[in-house]
């Protein structure tokens, strides 16, 4: 088993973050093996949908945590839920404290970055971990932060918003998450239903130009995305995606990692917003052509078939941190040179790249996986949400009128001023393609 000291808390803010956390917890119990998941919580400003999450996955009472007085959530409104998580500190770090929060080596947190208790409570829920922790040790935190699907102009706000406050969190000290995962509802689903529907999607995207993603936005799409239906459509996606960054440090009989891959070591190597891809049950045959050709086509239908948001064909990410794992005849250090070389066309010139192996010596293992984590990649959905926003924005930035300027205030909480900083932030960080509906191919 794996060591305390290198046990994770997860948490899960809000309704989307705690059906994660939900459909985790419900799997782990059906598993056996090590894991690093010491303990969790699910956390939230509304008591329907917390005791709606505690009974789909049969929660106990002590893993859940409600800290609004009001029982109804904030609607939208991520300044009350940042403002929330700081006067309710105390209860939620008794919570944590209860539950054996001492000794963790970090904390993961699944979240909407669409919503109000999650988007909003996420960045004040880093500062605190930071702060109850930075006089005794460091920790890491890691966000990961789903992306609200398309034409949600008021969850695209909220989306800005937070990644902008995650971001500008990250340049002070013991105060920001040590990287941000991106993921998104609409390639999640995209890629379920390719899963599901085999070559039939395939021919859809690649020869009629059809999104097998945007057939899923008829009254069937509509109706999942309120429903459980949904979140067990795309969850498991993400969550052996996250078991996959959590394994390597996992000890297991007749297992190596080279070099040494733990929490920490990714944060160090890779830039501030990441997008994961992860390509499992590959077959690796080594007498029907060379190592590396068949490493590139993995890498290759990983980028373009396994994100769990759309980076295209070129991510042009500024860092990749990639693990391959398998039988030790097929997942050697040797084969550094070839990740690098398959690697580097992925990145902006002079982006770096660290390659980690995960070995076995079982010789019945015959298949093979690679996690590929992309570091400031392009991410033309945040583009999408980043015009969803202003569109929203110029909308009600009408100087000649009170009312429309005040729909910021009311309903976000925030001035317009603030939310353009956000604006600007992302701009920023992501560059002028932000800017552009034409695809970067």
């Amino acid at each position: 088993m794996v060591s305390r000291e290198a046990d994770v808390f997860i948490i899960g803010a809000g309704e989307c973050g705690s059906n994660l956390v939900g459909s985790y917890i419900q799997k782990s119990k059906k598993q056996t093996g090590a894991s690093r998941i010491r303990e969790y919580l699910i956390i939230n400003t509304d008591k329907t949908d917390l005791m709606k999450t505690r009974t789909e996955y049969s929660i106990p009472n002590q893993n859940t945590l409600m800290y609004s007085d009001e029982e109804i959530g904030v609607g939208g409104k991520f300044k009350e839920g940042y403002d929330l998580v700081i006067k309710n500190q105390d209860l939620i770090l008794n919570q944590l404290k209860g539950l054996g929060y001492e000794g963790v080596s970090g904390f993961i947190i699944l979240t909407s970055l669409g919503g109000g208790t999650g988007c909003g409570g996420t960045p004040a829920l880093v500062e605190l971990l930071h702060k109850q922790f930075s006089e005794e040790r460091r920790i890491f935190i890691y966000v990961f932060g789903v992306l609200p699907f398309e034409n949600q102009s008021s969850e695209a706000i909220n989306s800005i918003w937070s990644l902008s406050t995650l971001l500008r969190n990250q340049l002070e000290p013991n105060k920001g998450p040590n990287l941000i995962f991106l993921l998104s509802n609409k390639t999640m689903l995209k890629r379920v239903m390719a899963w599901r529907e085999g070559r039939a999607s395939a021919l859809l995207d690649q020869s009629l130009g059809i999104d097998s993603a945007d057939l899923a936005s008829s009254d069937e799409q509509q109706r999942m995305e309120t429903e459980v239906e949904f979140t067990q459509l795309v969850n498991p996606l993400a969550l052996q995606t996250i078991e996959a960054i959590l394994s390597p440090s996992i000890q297991e009989p007749g297992k190596k990692v080279m070099p040494t891959t733990d929490l920490a070591d990714y944060s160090r190597r890779l830039d501030p917003v990441v997008v994961p891809c992860y390509f499992e049950d590959m077959y690796f045959l080594p007498k029907y052509g060379s190592m590396e050709k068949q490493m590139a086509l993995a890498a290759r239908y990983a980028v373009n078939h396994c994100s769990l948001t759309d980076i295209e064909t070129k991510p042009m990410a500024g860092s990749v941190y990639s693990i391959f794992s398998g039988h030790k005849d097929i997942a050697k250090l040797e084969y550094s040179a070839h990740l690098k070389k398959i690697l580097a066309p992925y990145l902006v010139k002079g982006g770096s790249i660290q390659p980690s192996f995960v070995t076995y010596d079982d010789p019945n293992i015959d298949r093979s996986s690679i996690l590929l984590l992309f570091g400031l990649p392009l991410i033309p959905e945040l583009r999408d949400v980043f015009n969803d926003a202003t569109n929203l924005i110029a909308y009600h930035d009408d100087s000649k009128s009170t009312i429309k300027r005040g729909w910021f205030e009311r309903s976000k909480g925030v001035n317009r001023e603030q939310l353009q900083i956000a604006m600007d932030d992302i701009l920023n960080l992501f560059g002028k393609y932000m800017t552009t509906t034409e695809d970067h191919k």
